[in-house]
């Protein structure tokens, strides 16, 4: 995918049901993308409207045959300063999970309490972020994330399990 503003977002939400070529097979207008959004929002993306406004608004200017407008200003941004944000939408955790509502997957609070007071939780919670996993909390599979550093790893678990 090309860089720029909202691009990780888009990856992010897009890549939850679909492989990134789709995105790049043919280009669309800005109003043919807001229809594909508004239908992958209705078929359970977990997408807000802010969100949705920077993904249309990435598509548009670097997936789009109508004329390119200038590129606006990355008005979404979950991740700011916070390096833990940073972790979770670079690894696409937060195309999945919420602080505190299940969408896709539970919500970091739903595994946080979920998991209190367990020594272990942590080496198993890495093993399922590693290898994908399915049943714990539903029938919707969750993907493997194997390329996430140990560090990385590490201090996201840390995070997610402090959010009691």
């Amino acid at each position: 995918m090309t860089t720029g503003p909202g691009s990780t977002l888009t990856e992010n939400k897009c890549k939850i049901c679909h492989e990134l070529q789709h995105i790049r097979r043919t280009p669309l207008s800005r109003g043919e993308w807001a229809d594909n959004l508004k239908n992958m929002r209705e078929r359970g993306t977990p997408m807000t409207d802010a969100e949705l406004a920077v993904i249309l608004d990435y598509l548009s200017v670097y997936y789009s045959r109508d004329p390119a407008p200038s590129p606006a200003p990355d008005t979404f941004s979950t991740a700011g300063s916070d390096p833990v944000a940073k972790l979770l939408e670079t690894h696409a955790c937060s195309g999945c999970h919420t602080l505190e509502k299940q969408v896709v997957g539970p919500s970091f609070r739903e595994i946080a309490q979920r998991y209190a007071g367990d020594a272990g939780a942590a080496a198993r919670l890495a093993a399922k972020v590693r290898n994908g996993g399915q049943g714990a909390w539903g029938q919707v599979p969750m993907p493997p994330a194997a390329g996430i550093a140990d560090p990385d790893l590490a201090k996201l678990l840390d995070w997610v399990l402090g959010q009691k």
